[in-house]
């Protein structure tokens, strides 16, 4: 693979790693819920995008050399994942956040 990639692919994942850890410490620290909702959602929605990116990364660069469908199906399917996983996630924060300002 081209070593810039490998360096982008492992600073990627390195991030993502950081901020999803970032948002389970959140959880723990935080007194309200509004403070816990919003660490945990922005932070694990940073590091989840940071992971995807880099997968899509490893499946673009492995295409571009190897010229072979698996690697264009991967890079498919992390995008499928990405829109599948991100988009409810941001709509139920949005409720949730919606269900606690109604309640105060």
């Amino acid at each position: 693979m081209i070593f810039p990639a490998d360096i982008l692919i492992w600073l990627l994942l390195a991030v993502g790693i950081g901020f999803c850890a970032l948002g389970l410490f959140g959880l723990f620290i935080f007194p309200d819920i509004r403070s816990r909702m919003y660490t945990a959602v922005r932070a694990t929605l940073i590091g989840v995008t940071a992971i995807t990116v880099s997968a899509l990364i490893y499946a673009v660069s492995l295409f571009s050399e190897t010229n072979e469908n698996q690697y264009f199906m991967l890079a498919l399917e992390i995008l499928f994942l990405c829109v599948v996983i991100v988009i409810p996630t941001v709509l139920l924060s949005q409720e949730i956040q919606n269900l606690i300002r109604a309640r105060n």
